[in-house]
């Protein structure tokens, strides 16, 4: 068998009370199809039949028992006396996807440098589990890309240079270790494919009190504050997001969503964006000074979703602020009430595809009654628009807003249709796609509902001083 990283993978596979699930995630090591393995089980004080199935397993393990002292002291007694150059973790309730070690050692062997590759975790629910309410990146195959040890292959060298597991901690252990790492500016990467089936059921250590769980998270948090301060270092780790190998699609799309109070609706527009046909580069939520719970809906998505957090100044300045961080060749917007059809992008990509001279593309839009306020008389405000020329059905070249500029911070109403305006005298080209590709969401809290009206006076006065002085009255 031809060797991609030499010498032994050790893996460590903790174990607690766990004896029913431990054959199957022994039975997926194994079936990796590898002969230099070295497979660690290490019993933390159970007190069930879990010693007598480690025990019917023989020699295809190594076993150790110790008294129970909680995950990061038995996956260290398992580093302690693994002999391989690469090291891997396995919780006994969990398996290792057909394949795994396969494609992270070949990851290993293409870049030296890499000290951690991981990839996706599936959740899988099994035995009475539940599946939680998280935002899954792929709702059918239920994957996410977070920490877990589980996930990865390492480097004997990484655990050389960081050290082993903090064992006064009996959660969040293995954040420690990930945030030390981080610091340490390890080299990580997490690859597209899944490598870490996690398995759901009655019993999951991560079913202990929700207060038990955030004290230890918190712990690990302000340990790490402690370290960086310490050590003089100043801003923020590098995000999760910065170690993805995931490609998005091309040509690059930055998506801006302006967030105030948002949080009613908020979860459903940016599933709208992250299920488009066309892979967004980065979906930016700005997160305008909410009081509500927006920014802790917008950060349970992984990437491409990220969050900026700014004192409240208007969806002005928040448009202004997510496009400013944009790095996409393509920048949209999407306010966060509002909805996009599956093939938005694609379809409106299609255009400046066809014509190169294009800058700017909408889509239509049709207006829709929020389903809590269904029965109620509103404003005639429903029905499709086959040009919309609203923020939400906006895709455009990056390039444009230095052309035109920023949007408006002094007014709360009216900021597109003055930015529109700007972009029309500068000469930008315009198209749209005629079918109806934006939902626009009426409900009873709408922008422009509860602003100061005046705004749109301050508004079109502009347009107009703008057309007397180039000259036309009207456009």
């Amino acid at each position: 068998m031809t060797r991609i990283v030499e010498g032994r993978i050790s893996v460590v596979v903790p174990v607690f009370e766990m004896g029913r699930f431990l054959p199957e995630a022994i039975a997926s090591i194994e079936a990796q199809g590898r002969d230099d393995l070295e497979i660690i089980v290490v019993d933390d004080g159970s007190s069930d039949d879990t010693p007598q199935v480690i025990a019917s397993l023989g020699d295809r393990v190594i076993a150790l028992h110790q008294e129970n002292q909680g995950p990061a002291a038995a996956r260290n007694a398992g580093l302690a006396i693994a002999t391989g150059d690469v090291i891997a973790f396995l919780d006994a309730d969990d398996l290792w996807p057909a394949g795994k070690l396969a494609r992270q050692l070949e990851r290993l062997e293409q870049d030296p440098e890499l000290d951690a590759v991981l990839g996706r975790i599936q959740y899988v629910a099994v035995d009475g589990g539940e599946m939680p309410d998280i935002e899954f990146e792929d709702l059918g195959e239920k994957t996410l890309s977070h920490v877990h040890l589980g996930s990865g292959l390492y480097r004997r060298r990484a655990f050389d240079r960081l050290g082993h597991f903090d064992e006064r901690l009996r959660h969040s252990e293995d954040i420690d270790w990930f945030l030390r790492a981080r610091e340490a500016e390890l080299r990580m990467t997490i690859l597209p494919e899944v490598t870490l089936v996690y398995r759901l059921h009655d019993t999951n250590m991560t079913l202990d009190p929700e207060h038990v769980r955030s004290s230890y998270m918190l712990t690990t948090l302000k340990q790490s504050l402690d370290r960086r301060r310490a050590a003089g270092i100043s801003g923020d780790l590098p995000a999760w997001r910065t170690f993805d190998e995931r490609e998005p699609d091309l040509p690059t799309v930055s998506v801006v969503i302006p967030a105030f109070n948002a949080a009613k609706y908020l979860r459903e527009s940016i599933r709208s964006v992250v299920e488009q046909t066309h892979r967004p580069f980065e979906v930016i939520v700005v997160d305008d000074g909410s009081s509500d719970s927006t920014a802790l809906i917008a950060g349970r998505f992984a990437s491409p979703v990220r969050v900026l957090r700014r004192p409240h100044r208007g969806i002005g300045a928040s448009r202004n602020a997510g496009l400013g961080d944009a790095r996409g060749e393509f920048v949209a917007l999407l306010d966060a009430d509002d909805l996009w059809a599956p093939s938005k992008l694609v379809e409106q990509l299609a255009l400046f595809a066809s014509d190169p001279s294009l800058d700017i593309a909408f889509a239509g839009v049709e207006q829709f009654v929020s389903p809590e306020l269904e029965g109620r008389v509103l404003p005639a405000r429903q029905g499709p628009s086959p040009s919309g020329r609203t923020a939400s059905a906006v895709l455009m070249r990056a390039s444009v807003m230095e052309r035109v500029g920023p949007f408006r911070e002094d007014v709360a109403l009216g900021e597109f249709l003055d930015w529109y305006d700007r972009a029309l005298a500068a000469g930008c080209r315009v198209d749209h796609v005629e079918a109806p590709l934006v939902r626009r969401r009426i409900h009873d809290t709408n922008s422009g509902i509860d602003v100061d009206r005046s705004d749109w006076a301050v508004v079109v006065k502009s347009m107009l001083d703008r057309r007397r002085g180039a000259g036309n009255g009207t456009r």
